[in-house]
C-alpha cells in the first residue's frame, strides 16, 4: 500500500491539503466543509491517495467553513492556474449557487421568476463553478438553506463553455447518518476504481410519455449506439434496450436488471421528480369490465385531488351527472382499503426513493435523461439515493430541474467506452441544469487496445493531432476531435463542420456536426438545415425541424411541408412541423398581442408564449410595441424578454439594433432600458 504523507498548508482561512507528488499532466481537488473533513478524513486521504498514486491525477484537498460560492470560486481558479487543475468534487455541505436570468442557458426551464418563490424559480447549479466565463451578481443568501441566488450578469457570455468538470457527493436523508453515507461511498468508490471494469454491459430504458411513445423517435438509439460502443454488441459485451410498453408493470423487471452484477451501465429515458421515476403508467385496457375499473380508479383518484373542497367537489359531481356518471363511479374514494389498494397500483408505474434503497442498484454509472432526478437542493432526491446505495453504483448524471426531451442524450458516450473520465466526458455535453452526482473521475477500463480516452484528454492540445483523429475509424473519437476544435477556436471550424456532416457515414458524427453548427449560429448552419432536413437518422430531422422554426427563413417551409407528407406517421417529426409552422405564423393567436383594449395579463400570457414558439412574421409590428409611447412599460418589458429567445432567427439584427435605440433612449424607463440592455447581450453574445 503506498502511504501518503499529508501537508497540510493554511491558504487564507481554509485549510489546503497538498498532494505529496505533483508528476501527473493535470491535477484534481477535493472541496469540503469543516465538519465532514474532521468526520471523513481518513476516507477522504485514501480517494486523495488513490488518484495522486494509483491514477496519476495529483488532487488536492480544501476544507473551511466556506461563507460563499465566490470564495471555492476564487480558490478552484487559482489552482486552475497554478496546478492545471481538471476538475473538482464537492463533499458534503457545500453552498449551492440558485442561478436566475439564465433560463435560456438550460434546455427546457421557463418557470416565471415573478410569480413564483425563488427557491422553485431558480436553477440550482454548479456551472457558477466549473465555467470560468459565466458572470454573475449577487442577490442574497436563503434565511434558512445554503443556497446563494444569483443573476446570470448582464454582459455576461450568453453559453456554457466548462473550464474544468465538477461533481457532487452529497448525502440524503435515509435514516443513515450522512458523515456514514460518504465514508461508506468513498470506500465503494475506491474498490470500483481498483477493479479495472470494462464498460461491455449497457441497459436502456424508455419510460411511458418519452418521446410522446413516437416508435420512430425509440429505435435509432440501438442503431446510433452501435457506432458509440460497437463492443457493446459483439460476442462478450450486450445491450438491451427496453420499453415501458414491453409489460403491463415493467418496475420489477426493471430493478431486476438494475441488480445485475455485470451491469455497468443504465440510461433512463423517463419522466421524473426528486422523489420518483415514472418508469410506466396504468396499462392500456382491452375489455369493458377492464375499462369500467380503470374509469372508476380516475374518479377516484380526481376526488382525492380536491381534497376536500366543498366547491370543486359539487362542481365534479355536476359535471359526472352530466355525463351519465352516478356516484358509484368514484364511491370509496375516501375508504382506507381502497385508498390503500389504488396506491399500491400508483406504485407499481414508477420507482420511488425506499425502491432504489431496496434494489442496490450495481450498474456503475446511470443517466437519468429526466426532470428532477438530480436535484440536490432538496433533502433526499433520486441520484443520490443511487450513488448512497449498498450497490456498486458510483455516479450518476442527473437533471436538478426539467429537461427536454428533444435532446441527444446519448451524446459522445463512445468515450466513456474508451475510457474517459466520466467529468471528462460531462464537460464537453454540460447544460445548465445537468450534474455528476457522485465521482467525477471515475472511468471504466478502455475496450479498444488502440485508442486510450485518459491520454486523448490529458495530452495538450495540438490542431493537427485533431485533424488527424477526424480519419478515425471511432465515431466518438472524431466527435471528440470536432469538439476540441471547436474549443480551440479552429479557424476553418465552421466549413470543416458543414462538410463533416455532407460526408460523414457516422449519424453521431453528422448529428455532432449540427449540434456544433447550432452552436455557431451562421450561414452555414442557415445552408445545411436544408440538407439536413432529409438527414437518414430520426433525431437528426427532428433537430433540424425546430432550428428551421426558429431560424425562420421562408425558404424552410416547403421543405418542412415536403418532411410532413414523406414521414407523416413519424409522430414527434409531425407534431413538431406543426409547432415550427407557426413559427412562421400565427395569426389566430398573436393577433390578441396587438388589440390595446385587451387586458394587460392576458397579453402579457400571449407575449411570454414567444418564449417557445418565436413567430417570425411579426417582428415589425413587435418593435412597434416597443417604441410606442401608449404601451406600458410592463408589456415592453415582457416583449423584450420574450425578443431575447430569437437567438436564431433571421430578424436578429433588427431586435438588437431597436433594443440598442432603446437603451440609450433617455425618455424610456430605467425598467425598460434595463430590460433592452439585457436583450441586447443576451443576442449579441449569443454565438460561442
Amino acid at each position: 500500500m503506498v502511504m501518503l504523507f499529508v501537508v497540510i498548508v493554511p491558504l487564507r482561512a481554509q485549510k489546503c491539503i497538498k498532494p505529496h507528488s505533483m508528476t501527473g499532466s493535470t491535477s484534481f481537488a477535493v472541496v469540503t466543509d469543516n465538519k465532514t473533513w474532521v468526520k471523513c478524513q481518513d476516507q477522504i486521504i485514501a480517494y486523495q491517495s488513490l488518484l495522486t498514486d494509483e491514477e496519476n491525477l495529483p488532487t488536492f484537498i480544501l476544507y473551511d467553513e466556506w461563507k460563499t460560492p465566490e470564495a471555492i470560486k476564487k480558490e478552484i481558479k487559482n489552482l486552475y492556474k497554478k496546478s492545471r487543475l481538471e476538475g473538482v468534487v464537492f463533499i458534503g455541505d457545500i453552498p449551492i449557487p440558485m442561478i436566475r436570468k439564465a433560463q435560456h442557458l438550460t434546455s427546457a426551464f421557463k418557470m416565471n421568476e415573478e410569480k413564483y418563490p425563488w427557491i422553485e424559480s431558480s436553477v440550482p447549479s454548479d456551472r457558477f463553478y466549473d465555467d470560468f466565463n459565466l458572470e454573475f451578481d449577487f442577490l442574497k443568501k436563503d434565511s434558512i438553506e445554503n443556497f446563494y441566488y444569483y443573476d446570470l450578469a448582464i454582459k455576461s457570455p450568453q453559453h456554457i463553455h466548462c473550464d474544468i468538470y465538477s461533481g457532487r457527493i452529497k448525502p440524503v436523508d435515509n435514516g443513515i447518518d450522512p458523515y456514514e453515507q460518504i465514508n461508506h461511498y468513498l470506500q465503494k468508490v475506491i474498490i470500483e476504481h481498483r477493479s479495472k471494469n470494462k464498460l461491455d454491459q449497457f441497459f436502456s430504458y424508455t419510460g411511458d410519455g418519452s418521446y410522446s411513445n413516437a416508435l420512430m423517435a425509440w429505435t435509432p438509439e440501438a442503431f446510433t449506439l452501435r457506432e458509440q460502443m460497437p463492443n457493446v454488441f459483439d460476442t462478450t459485451g450486450r445491450a438491451k434496450f427496453f420499453r415501458y410498453s414491453f409489460y403491463d408493470y415493467p418496475k420489477e423487471t426493471i430493478m431486476n436488471q438494475m441488480k445485475r452484477e455485470d451491469l455497468d451501465f443504465a440510461i433512463f429515458h423517463e419522466h421524473g421528480t426528486p422523489d420518483r421515476q415514472y418508469i410506466s403508467a396504468i396499462p392500456n385496457t382491452i375489455y369493458l369490465k377492464e375499462h369500467i375499473e380503470q374509469l372508476k380508479r380516475d374518479k377516484r383518484d380526481y376526488m382525492r385531488r380536491l381534497k376536500g373542497n366543498l366547491k370543486s367537489i359539487a362542481d365534479f359531481k355536476q359535471e359526472q351527472a352530466k355525463l351519465g356518471l352516478d356516484s358509484t363511479w368514484y364511491a370509496g374514494f375516501d375508504v382506507k382499503e381502497i385508498k390503500e389498494a389504488d396506491s399500491l397500483l400508483d406504485l407499481k408505474t414508477g420507482i420511488i426513493l425506499q425502491d432504489v434503497t431496496a434494489m442496490t442498484p450495481n450498474a456503475r454509472m446511470v443517466i437519468f435523461d429526466a426532470c428532477y432526478n438530480g436535484d440536490f437542493r432538496e433533502k433526499d432526491y433520486i441520484a443520490g439515493r443511487y450513488i448512497f446505495s449498498e450497490g456498486k453504483n458510483v455516479a450518476a448524471f442527473a437533471n436538478t430541474v426539467n429537461v427536454l426531451q428533444d435532446k441527444q442524450a446519448n451524446e459522445l458516450l463512445g468515450l466513456l467506452g474508451m475510457g474517459a473520465r466520466i467529468g471528462q466526458w460531462a464537460q464537453l455535453t454540460n447544460i445548465l441544469e445537468s450534474h455528476i452526482i457522485g465521482d467525477p473521475t471515475f472511468h471504466f477500463e478502455s475496450n479498444y487496445n488502440d485508442v486510450n480516452a485518459l491520454d486523448l484528454f490529458s495530452s495538450p492540445y495540438q490542431e493537427k493531432a485533431m485533424l488527424r483523429l477526424l480519419n478515425s475509424p471511432y465515431a466518438d473519437i472524431q466527435n471528440f476531435a470536432l469538439h476540441q476544435l471547436y474549443r480551440h477556436h479552429y479557424a476553418s471550424i465552421s466549413q470543416l463542420l458543414k462538410h463533416t456532416f455532407e460526408t460523414s457515414n457516422f449519424a453521431t458524427v453528422r448529428y455532432t456536426s449540427l449540434a456544433l453548427l447550432i452552436k455557431k449560429n451562421d450561414d452555414n448552419l442557415r445552408q445545411i438545415l436544408k440538407r439536413s432536413i432529409h438527414d437518414p437518422n430520426e433525431f437528426i430531422r427532428r433537430t433540424t425541424i425546430n432550428y428551421m422554426g426558429k431560424v425562420g427563413d421562408p425558404e424552410y417551409l416547403p421543405l418542412l411541408q415536403e418532411e410532413y407528407k414523406e414521414n407523416e406517421f413519424s409522430q414527434r417529426e409531425a407534431f413538431d412541423i406543426k409547432m415550427a409552422e407557426k413559427m412562421f405564423s400565427y395569426p389566430s393567436l398573436i393577433e390578441e398581442i396587438f388589440k390595446p383594449d385587451a387586458k394587460e395579463r392576458w397579453r402579457i400570457s400571449i407575449i411570454s408564449s414567444l418564449k417557445n414558439t418565436n413567430v417570425q412574421d411579426e417582428i415589425n409590428r413587435f418593435l412597434d410595441i416597443l417604441h410606442s409611447p401608449k404601451e406600458s412599460d410592463s408589456i415592453k418589458t415582457h416583449l423584450l424578454q420574450a425578443l431575447a429567445w430569437y437567438t436564431f432567427s433571421i430578424h436578429k439584427e433588427e431586435i438588437i439594433s431597436a433594443c440598442k435605440h432603446l437603451m440609450n433612449e433617455s425618455k424610456n424607463s430605467k425598467m425598460v432600458r434595463e430590460e433592452a440592455k439585457r436583450t441586447y447581450y443576451r443576442l449579441k453574445n449569443s454565438q460561442s
